[in-house]
């Protein structure tokens, strides 16, 4: 992970301090990707910790959220935890509760992963317990 940014101000609408930071990391492989990612600090310290663990192995947790400008989307990219690794062995975990956003919400939306760990059984679709005649499975398809 290293850092290639960062960006501060003040407020218009509140007056608080606001500082971001941008930060770059490698997933290995044959082929490698690169994902950049922004971390936010108001008073939490968060953009601090990101920087103790540049050059580390590490797993980022953030929240994925598309804006639109001027008729075209784009995507963003917001970290909100960092976990250290050395040899697959969690070492660390830091997560920040997500900070207030300037349109009053928590930021709290479906997150994601740069790694994952654990075999976690992925949720299945709730059947509405009627069943279908040519089957006789129960779904929960609209039609």
């Amino acid at each position: 992970m290293r850092k290639i940014g960062e960006r501060e101000g003040v407020s218009q609408r509140n007056g608080y301090a606001w500082k971001i930071a941008e930060f770059l990391v490698e997933i290995p492989g044959q082929y490698p990707r690169h994902i950049n990612f922004r971390v936010s600090d108001g008073q939490t310290g968060r953009i601090a910790h990101f920087e103790s663990l540049i050059g580390k192995t590490v797993t980022v947790s953030f929240d994925i959220d598309a804006r639109e400008h001027e008729g075209r989307w784009f995507n963003e990219i917001n970290a909100w935890g960092v976990m250290e690794y050395v040899a697959g062995r969690k070492i660390t975990q830091t997560q920040f509760a997500p900070e207030p956003q300037q349109d009053g919400g928590t930021g709290a939306a479906p997150s994601a992963s740069a790694t994952t760990t654990g075999n976690a059984p992925s949720p299945q679709p709730q059947g509405t317990g009627d069943a279908n005649q040519e089957g006789g499975k129960a779904d929960d398809l609209p039609f």
